[in-house]
Parts: C-alpha cells; structure tokens; sequence
C-alpha cells in the first residue's frame, strides 16, 4: 500500500479538519494497476484542491488482502476505514469485479461507498457493475481537466453523504 506523503505529518495522518477548516479529509481505498492513472487521480484532486487521503494498490489481489487485514485488525483495534473505494476493472491478480464482490458479500463492508473509475464503456461492464452492487460507474475522462472537475464533483457528493459507522 502506498500512501500519498503530502497528507501525512510525521507519519501520522492529518486530523479531518487540518487542511481546510470545513472541508473534511475523506480516506480513498484506490485500486488500479496503473501507475499512471494513480498519479492522474492524485494530481486531478491537488488540483481541484479536495482533501483526499491515498491508500493505493495495484491489484485486485492485494485489495482483497488488505480489506481482510482491516477486518482482522478491527476486532481488537478500531481500523481506519476508507470513506471511498475507487476501483479499476481490469488488472492482474483478478478483476475489479472481484473486489466488489468480495465488498459487498462480506457484512461489515457491504455499505463501504464503491466507484468503479475506468476507461471501458462496455455496457456489459456497466450492468454488472450496478448489478453487484457499485455505488457509480464513471469513465475516466481524456483530457485531464474533466479529470480535475470529476474529482472535485466526486468529493462535494461523498463529503456530504452520511455513512453509517463500519465495525
């Protein structure tokens, strides 16, 4: 897992209100095998100035581990839950499908908040998505300031969405 080192101080991540007076920090869970589309998303939201905290793996395979390791570590220690978890389709280790399946059948993550983020308009793709259970299916934009405009409108949404506690 990576971790975007402008939002940690010391280590430590910075409290929900420390950026920006109002505006809180929301943790994303990002999955994608692409570096490149990891740094586009993390440079989209400096841009647009939306306090987004990173946790970023590059499969489907890791993710899975990674949320089953929050699991295991919540029964002893309360465990830092993504507020977002933004998902690519096609990667190696399985599919972002897979993930979101794995989401949504295990009871104290089913009402985590899932975007699928990825670059294959397939109807078909779309269907299963909403079908398992995405919360929203977006399309990465090509030029890079609709990327920008898409963070910023994804934030004002999950910002403002009220979450009922994960445990």
């Amino acid at each position: 897992m990576q971790q975007d080192p402008d939002t940690f101080s010391e280590g430590k991540p910075q409290t929900s209100h420390s950026r920006e007076k109002d505006r809180p920090t929301l943790l994303v869970f990002h999955v994608n095998d692409s570096t490149d589309d990891q740094v586009l998303f993390q440079t989209a939201c400096k841009t647009a100035k939306v306090p987004f905290v990173w946790h970023v793996t590059d499969s489907a395979e890791k993710a899975i581990s990674y949320l089953k390791t929050l699991l295991k570590m919540n029964r002893e220690h309360p465990a830092a839950w993504p507020d977002l978890v933004v998902l690519d389709l096609h990667m190696p280790g399985g599919s972002g499908f897979e993930v979101l399946e794995f989401i949504r059948s295990t009871p104290q993550l089913r009402r985590l908040p899932v975007v699928i983020f990825t670059g294959h308009p397939d109807p078909a793709y779309v269907k299963r998505a909403y079908e398992l259970g995405a919360n929203s299916f977006l399309l990465k934009p090509i030029e890079f300031q609709n990327t920008v405009n898409l963070v910023a409108s994804l934030y004002t949404t999950m910002s403002f969405m009220q979450r009922p506690t994960l445990r």
